[in-house]
């Protein structure tokens, strides 16, 4: 009887061993993959002084410059008149102060190898101290699911996410303000009110031209 809860007392002993190996690894491969998905460098991070005041951007959809208001709103540069949709231009500028890369490749030879000798992107953005940054985006990689970029020092070739792509793949057109809900209601309402001011003239019209006519039959 002894014997046997001896035995008992060491399976369950190893059992615990058993249980807290299994959960002891599986917290250190969570913390190790966690760790393998942080970004490992860092092409470019601005803080909350650095203001972007200008941005140009050239793609296969054109080229064009936005510049940043005392208002803090933005125009472009070739036609202020036009209204900018402003929840898109920040969304753009946000993506820009913090860049991320998983890989960097260092003294490239030769751009073409990477798209980036004719980049399909270039967006040169100044900040309200002076300071400028050229980013160049160019070919995609498959195999690493994110695009080759340089900023600044083209000896230094980051890889960087889709998002930045798309964020500036847009058409000017794109980013131009909708013309509002209230401004089309208001054009509605005019149009309604000339019709049927213009329907009450010609109803004066025609009852004077009848009581015109009665009067020419009653002489």
């Amino acid at each position: 009887m002894k014997k046997q809860r001896i035995q008992l007392i060491v399976l369950v002993v190893i059992l615990l061993g058993f249980v807290g190996g299994y959960f002891g690894l599986k917290t250190y491969n969570k913390n190790a993959e966690a760790k393998e998905s942080e970004p490992k460098y860092t092409a470019l991070s601005l803080t909350d002084d650095d203001v972007i005041t200008k941005l140009y951007v050239k793609n296969v959809n054109g080229e064009f410059e936005l510049v940043k208001k005392d208002d803090d709103t933005w125009n472009l540069s070739s036609d202020e008149t036009i209204d900018i949709d402003e929840d898109k231009i920040k969304t753009k500028i946000n993506s820009l102060k913090t860049i991320t890369s998983d890989q960097v490749v260092d003294g490239a030879e030769n751009l073409a190898d990477y798209g980036l000798d004719d980049p399909a992107i270039t967006i040169k953005m100044t900040l309200a101290d002076g300071t400028e940054h050229t980013l160049k985006i160019g070919d995609y990689n498959q195999t690493a699911s994110a695009y080759y970029m340089t900023i600044d020092d083209i000896s230094t070739i980051y890889t960087v996410s889709s998002t930045l792509n798309s964020n500036f793949s847009f058409a000017q057109d794109s980013i131009i303000a909708e013309a509002s809900e209230d401004a089309g209601n208001s054009t509605d309402a005019e149009t309604s009110a000339d019709a049927e001011g213009s329907g009450s003239e010609d109803t004066t019209d025609s009852d004077s031209t009848t009581e015109a006519s009665e009067s020419d039959k009653n002489e």
